[in-house]
């Protein structure tokens, strides 16, 4: 059951290294609606698509890196039942998947105007 844990607690962090590198190196260039980082400022015009995919794509793999330190350091350090820190560590995801959106948006606020 341990190890059902440790993949549950790793799966976003390593998800966000992956997509944020893809997008990093290959953005999709065309503006679309089925996926990237659809905003209403990201898809402006095409130059600020490919910037906010790159941007973004950068933002993730930071972010993931940063999310796949602490968890591995919190599950190898803090002794509580691995459900209990499995949630806290979902919840950590959560904040880490969120955030670069604020970034991202602010980004595009300050580079449009």
């Amino acid at each position: 059951m341990e190890v059902f844990f440790w993949v549950t607690d790793l799966l976003i962090p390593v998800m966000m290294i992956v997509v944020g590198y893809f997008f990093k190196k290959h953005p999709p260039t065309t503006i679309n609606s089925v996926y990237g980082y659809r905003t209403k400022r990201s898809m402006a015009s095409k130059e600020v698509w490919v910037f906010a995919q790159r941007y973004f794509g950068g933002l993730w793999l930071k972010v993931g890196l940063g999310l796949l330190f602490i968890i591995i350091l919190d599950k190898l350090l803090i002794p509580i039942a691995a459900e209990n820190l499995s949630l806290i560590n979902a919840i950590i995801n959560l904040i880490g998947l969120i955030v670069p959106i604020y970034f991202v948006e602010r980004k595009l606020k300050d580079d449009i105007n």
